[in-house]
């Protein structure tokens, strides 16, 4: 199932700059590998809600993209 399926539009953009922040910051202690996993969960999250949004577009469902995938 998407993320982005049961999360809102403003909490979604609400995480991803939480994750932003929460990069930057590691990034500035040195803590480059936890940088790198905020980094991975953002980009996961972008390609989620995208492809709700895509899949909105074209009028699939969410069961029919965990079929696809």
């Amino acid at each position: 199932m998407l993320v982005s399926a049961v999360i809102s539009t403003y909490l979604l953009t609400h995480l991803h700059h939480v994750l932003q922040r929460a990069e930057y910051g590691a990034v500035q202690d040195g803590r480059r590998s936890q940088a790198a996993n905020y980094a991975q969960l953002r980009k996961v999250l972008c390609m989620d809600a995208r492809s709700m949004e895509d899949a909105s577009a074209s009028g699939l469902k969410a069961t029919e993209l965990d079929q696809a995938a």
